[in-house]
């Protein structure tokens, strides 16, 4: 691998400040979102206006459930503090049960897209 293709990407480094940044919002939303689910409630369109609101940050999240190891590469490539990484391991923990929907979202708009 050349050096170049192992730097990670300005706009994940952007996403992952802002999600530090903003992780109140980011955990009142997804508490919100997370207890609509936990009642049987429909939830896309919540992920979407999210999604709309915050795509970095949504992209971040997404990463975090479903590209695992890679982020943790990424982190330990830029040296993120362990308060950061341990805010995400937070959020991964508490809102797991919505993986599966942001998956399915993500995936819907990838088939859409074609």
């Amino acid at each position: 691998m050349t050096e170049e293709m192992d730097k990670v990407p300005r706009s994940f480094l952007k996403a992952l400040a802002d999600f530090n940044r903003e992780r109140e919002m980011v955990f009142k939303e997804f508490d919100e979102i997370q207890d609509k689910y936990s009642k049987g409630e429909d939830i896309v369109e919540d992920l979407k206006q999210f999604k709309s609101k915050r795509p970095g940050i949504f992209v971040v999240i997404d990463d975090l459930f479903h590209k695992a190891v890679e982020v943790e590469d990424k982190l330990d490539q830029e040296r993120v503090k362990a308060e950061e990484r341990e805010v995400m391991r937070e959020f991964k923990d508490r809102f797991s049960d919505l993986a599966e929907a942001i998956d399915l979202l993500v995936l819907e708009e990838l088939v859409a897209s074609r």
